[in-house]
């Protein structure tokens, strides 16, 4: 086979490497850097496009039901209304804080009004001012994302076994609760397996690179074998 033909293979290679890298961090994702049991707090969710065709139209998130949070707010995002979905637990529960909460507000879903979809190559932010937070170490935040096509992406999946699901949950580590004091993004889970997969994208991204140059090296070797034949 010839340069050509192994130069056009090696740049493939790379141009998959490189876009697996990308996709493996471009997750739905929840944050709160002040998030500690007992307290209020802002959490922000993180919506990325992952489709090249179509943009993000709506996003439903899913509150916790076992830990009930007695205050939801949503902030106002321009284009985009919000509605609160609110549930009546089978039996209502002491939330740890002098409070019975009977009813509670089981999901927040944001959709976009016409025009203000977010677009492929963009993400946006969606904010919840929520208390007070219940005295556990994380808080799940599953998410459906729907987009214009009517693509939906369920952001719902948990490890079972240490490594990071293909779809997961957005998970909000409170902050005390194990001596953090950050919050880490769905692309950042908990699981034993996160650190591996942050390595793993490094590798591929490296690959990537290294296959790119051995491409081009190779698509010019017969360009410099009749340069020094003249």
């Amino acid at each position: 086979m010839g340069f050509r033909h192994w130069a056009g293979v090696f740049a493939t290679a790379a141009v998959l490497s490189a876009a697996s890298s990308g996709l493996a961090s471009a997750h739905v994702g929840v944050s709160a850097p002040d998030a500690a049991p007992g307290g209020f707090t802002v959490l922000t969710v993180r919506v990325p496009t992952e489709s090249v065709t179509a943009g993000t139209v709506k996003l439903e998130i899913t509150l916790p039901k076992d830990t009930p949070l007695a205050t939801v707010r949503t902030a106002p995002v321009p284009g985009w209304q919000a509605e609160q979905k609110r549930s009546t637990l089978p039996k209502p529960v002491d939330d740890g804080h002098g409070h019975t909460v009977s009813e509670y507000v089981s999901s927040v879903v944001f959709t976009a009004r016409d025009g203000s979809a977010i677009a492929p190559g963009e993400f946006g932010e969606f904010k919840l001012q929520v208390g007070p937070l219940p005295h556990v170490s994380e808080l799940v935040f599953p998410a459906i994302q729907t987009y214009s096509d009517g693509t939906v992406v369920s952001w719902i999946e948990r490890s079972a076994d240490g490594t990071t699901p293909d779809k997961p949950a957005p998970v909000l580590k409170l902050s005390g609760s194990h001596g953090d004091d950050h919050i880490q993004d769905a692309a950042e889970t908990k699981t034993p397996g996160s650190k591996n997969d942050s390595a793993v994208s490094g590798w591929l991204a490296g690959t990537a690179l290294v296959l790119s140059l051995a491409a081009l090296a190779l698509a010019g070797a017969p360009w410099l074998r009749r340069v020094r034949n003249e």
